[in-house]
């Protein structure tokens, strides 16, 4: 959940409140943040030496946050059915629960060479460079979707079709 979702759930709740609006506001957003807080979800200790892990714990969380936050725009864009207008109800509930499966397994990938090797020139200080997301979906793609969803991941993502016509 970003800012600003935090900040639209604050003021609906707020709003169903009574008393000062600053105080109102202040209890919502307490009550916001303690959900998101609560939501945050600890990732599995990684196996390796000392230092892989030390160094992939800081690669792995800055991909993580990354893919996350691309895998719940696209599962929303599913939703809202702005993607996949075509397909019939089933296959959309198909592709996100695949989507939602591959994000669970990658998240929980626990060997720190797999993080290093596949993520090292994309991450430094903690951030994701720019320039190199591309990369870092198509080895998240690589190793956790099925041919096809993929391609529509890929697509909702850069904005180009990889099979036309295929998930229209």
């Amino acid at each position: 959940m970003n800012k600003k979702e935090i900040m639209k759930k604050a003021i609906a709740l707020a709003k169903t409140m009574v008393g000062d609006w600053i105080a109102r506001m202040a209890l919502a957003l307490k009550t916001v943040w303690a959900e998101v807080k609560k939501m945050k979800k600890e990732l599995p200790a990684l196996k390796g030496t000392e230092r892989q892990v030390k160094w992939a714990n800081e690669i792995r969380q800055a991909v993580v946050t990354f893919v996350e936050e691309e895998v719940k725009r696209y599962v929303s864009m599913i939703d809202d059915k702005a993607l996949l207008k075509k397909a019939q109800d089933e296959k959309r509930d198909e592709v996100k629960k695949q989507v939602l499966e591959a994000i669970e397994a990658f998240s929980n990938t626990v060997e720190a060479t797999f993080w290093i090797e596949n993520f090292r020139d994309n991450c430094r200080y903690g951030k994701v460079l720019e320039g190199s997301k591309r990369t870092i979906l198509e080895v998240f793609g690589d190793h956790f979707f099925k041919q096809g969803t993929w391609e529509v991941f890929l697509t909702r993502v850069y904005g180009r079709r990889f099979f036309v016509g295929f998930w229209q």
